[in-house]
């Protein structure tokens, strides 16, 4: 797992597949299991947009729903997901305006929670009892969401490198606030790139940061291309985010989710994660005491499945083992 990531002048971005000429890096033994083992694909509509999902293991078994980040898909979780099938139902989703999951005109933190429950009805992950949630960095944002709003049907929430702030106890807090002027431009236009290889080459982590498994970066840069027309004729590629989703929806928390979850809650955080530091994660590290397992994986940045694969894998299953504590019927 090794490789030289390019940076360019430009605020110094990191471009980790830009030195590959889009040929595909080797991979070792697991990921190609992982990739290649089978899985459900569904959909199950939303307040009008089809929501796409993956499903692996038995119905029945206590289930376990991944949520990518901003801009991600949910192929990010394919080459994790087989780990827990064993025993568990999973299912990893494309949120809406991400993914192959239908674009809308208006975006909600309500609505993405819609989604989160809807597919863990349509997939079987509540067959089992209530199932946990894992989410990454803003699918850590809709899983708290989900907490806040109907924890009592979750069995867990694992929130994976979220930038959280400092709340008011009573008030709660604004973790994002909508960008009237962008919103008021009009749509933006997405680029179509002539090849794969450029855009794949292109493709840089957000926020930034370095790479060594160019593996598995090289697999979802690829994963998150679709076909798009060129102007003029013929066709390209262009990322299948909505680039215009999120500028015109709040993400707000009412109350201090660590006071007072509806459901169990964990954090995972990579130490080398500009959200690993600060007032914040003190505060989080504080309110964790005596309520919530709180992990810090060493030598990972904010990507940390990422930069750490089965180090990420241990550090989940490890934790579904003796997590979360239930005392009483």
């Amino acid at each position: 797992m090794s490789g030289t990531a390019k940076t360019s002048k430009k605020n110094d971005l990191i471009r980790p597949l830009a030195d590959l000429g889009g040929v595909k890096p080797p991979a070792p033994a697991w990921f190609d299991w992982a990739i290649s083992a089978a899985s459900e694909e569904g959909e199950v509509e939303v307040a009008g947009a089809k929501i796409r999902y993956s499903a692996w293991g038995e119905t029945g078994g206590r289930g376990l729903l991944f949520v990518h980040g901003g801009r991600a898909h949910r192929n990010w979780w394919r080459p994790f997901a087989p780990f827990f099938a064993d025993c568990r139902r999973v299912a990893a989703l494309d949120l809406s305006g991400m993914g192959d999951s239908d674009w809308r005109d208006q975006y909600s933190l309500d609505l993405l929670v819609d989604e989160l429950f809807a597919v863990i009805e349509k997939a079987g992950l509540d067959q089992g009892g209530r199932p946990i949630i894992v989410g990454h960095s803003f699918g850590g944002w809709v899983t708290l969401a989900a907490v806040e709003r109907e924890g009592n049907r979750l069995g867990g929430a694992v929130v994976i490198d979220s930038p959280l702030g400092v709340p008011d106890p009573d008030e709660g807090y604004a973790v994002v606030r909508a960008d009237k002027e962008k919103a008021s431009t009009g749509p933006t236009t997405m680029r179509v790139y002539e090849t794969m290889e450029e855009p794949v080459s292109r493709f840089r982590f957000l926020p930034n940061q370095p790479a060594e498994c160019l593996y598995l970066v090289d697999y979802i840069a690829r994963e998150g291309l679709r076909r798009a027309p060129i102007e003029g004729g013929g066709e390209g590629w262009s990322w299948k985010f909505d680039p215009d989703k999120g500028k015109n929806f709040d993400i707000q928390f009412e109350r201090d989710l660590l006071r007072a979850a509806r459901c169990p809650l964990a954090f995972i955080y990579g130490e080398k994660s500009m959200f690993a530091q600060g007032d914040s994660l003190n505060h989080l590290r504080d309110q964790a005491k005596g309520r919530s397992p709180f992990v810090m994986m060493p030598d990972a940045y904010h990507h940390l499945m990422m930069d750490q694969p089965l180090a990420f894998v241990s550090t989940i299953r490890t934790l579904l083992s003796c997590w979360p504590v239930r005392v009483g019927g």
